[in-house]
């Protein structure tokens, strides 16, 4: 291509190519992280209510296990 040997034409294409797929499939496996930040908060939440020995993170100035 252009007269370039094939394997700087391999490396030009190559290194692109393997960061497009390797941002596919982050994005492919990430696509669940909000659901199971949302499933693990109310699990904590859940658990400082109940009296399961979490206290929920920081605690508020209104003292109520960090709820604003």
């Amino acid at each position: 291509m252009f007269g370039l040997p094939t394997a700087t034409v391999v490396i030009i294409a190559g290194i692109p190519a393997i960061w497009v797929i390797y941002t596919l499939v982050f994005v492919f496996l990430s696509r669940g992280w909000k659901a199971e930040d949302v499933a693990e908060d109310q699990a904590l939440a859940s658990t400082a209510n109940g009296g399961g020995g979490r206290d929920g993170g920081a605690a508020s100035a209104k003292g109520n296990g960090g709820a604003a």
